[in-house]
């Protein structure tokens, strides 16, 4: 079951990144010719630090703690809307319906849900206006194991640079999870860094090891196209 909650938090990561799929041109909401839906229902202010917009393109560079190095790219495109407990989310479809994703902007916050089984994953990703210090939670069931995701905005005006680009006004929002084990009592299985920059998105991740606090995955912004 740990294990379990090991990969729910992968699953996040790849939320927090947009898309975990190396090949995205016919599994992450494309149309048939090959072209992005149109809607952009519930796309992001243009200073918002998760644009969410349709389009949008990302690259990633990923190094596991092994040494292992993979490159990652996204894209975007929302399918339309959908009204998830009287809240319109817009929809990233993916290749079931376990991939897909949607995602809400409301005054600053980024909400996702997705689902794993017969479970819906409701998360926080960000508060773009969240004071230094300020922390929000996201607790769940995850395969009927009590989860908490607890976030904290732990910086902000931050200038980060990543792959030669130099970043301004960025945050960094940290991440810590658990679980409610039934033999084990509360295991910590996530423990990772998030980079923000405005109008961007994310531009670089670290993830550490909860046990040894070794960098178990650092992941950097390559290029990006936010329309």
């Amino acid at each position: 079951m740990y294990n379990t909650i090991k990969l729910a938090f992968l699953g996040l990561t790849c939320l927090a990144f947009i898309s975990c799929k190396k090949d995205v041109a016919s599994e992450n909401g494309m149309l048939a010719d090959g072209n992005a839906a149109k809607s952009n229902i519930g796309a992001a202010a243009s200073d918002s630090y998760f644009p969410n917009r349709n389009g949008s393109e990302y690259t990633y560079i990923d190094t596991t703690m092994e040494g292992s190095v993979t490159i990652s790219r996204s894209v975007i495109a929302i399918s339309g809307d959908t009204t998830i407990d009287g809240t319109t989310y817009s929809k990233t479809p993916g290749t079931s319906a376990e991939t897909s994703t949607y995602h809400n902007y409301t005054d600053g916050e980024t909400r996702v849900v997705s689902y794993k089984g017969e479970d819906k994953l409701t998360t926080t990703l960000l508060k773009d206006n969240a004071a230094v210090g300020t922390t929000w939670k996201d607790v769940f069931s995850n395969e009927g194991v009590p989860t908490t995701y607890e976030w904290k905005m732990v910086a902000r005006g931050l200038t980060r640079t990543v792959q030669g680009i130099t970043y301004s006004n960025v945050i960094l929002v940290h991440l810590d999870g658990t679980a409610d084990m039934p033999v084990q009592g509360k295991v910590v299985f996530a423990n990772s860094d998030y980079y923000y920059a405005p109008n961007v998105g994310l531009i670089e991740n670290i993830a550490y090891d909860p046990a040894t606090g070794k960098t178990q995955l650092h992941r950097v912004l390559q290029k990006s196209i936010v329309p």
